[in-house]
């Protein structure tokens, strides 16, 4: 499919022009952005070397950050998903433990 349009950002003082509908043009400018931000910390760390090591070594920062909020996404996960489980099946040893035919207690009024 063919960009909707262009959008043109800097990343270490060089400009791309990229192609993207008009919906992402915001999206690829704060990447971009953020792109450039990494790619001057790592000059500052490791001095002067091509643009390529440099952008090198602001992706695989990049990438560590993304894997680190993956592992924090999936811990967050898996506790919803035990508390979850933890809930459903005290329900449901409540609803066993109520009298045929009864109806469950109502629940407790907000005070809001």
């Amino acid at each position: 499919m063919a960009p909707d349009t262009f959008t043109s950002v800097q990343i270490y003082n060089q400009t791309y022009r990229l192609g993207s509908d008009q919906a992402n043009s915001q999206s690829i400018k704060q990447a971009a952005a953020y792109l450039d931000k990494k790619i001057r910390e790592a000059a500052s760390v490791t001095g002067h070397r091509p643009l390529l090591d440099l952008a090198v070594l602001a992706a695989m920062e990049i990438a560590e950050e993304v894997l680190k909020e993956r592992r924090k996404k999936e811990t967050l996960l898996s506790e919803a998903d035990r508390r979850i489980s933890n809930f459903t099946r005290r329900l449901e040893d409540q609803a066993g433990d109520l009298p045929a035919g009864s109806d469950p207690p109502a629940p407790p009024t907000s005070r809001f």
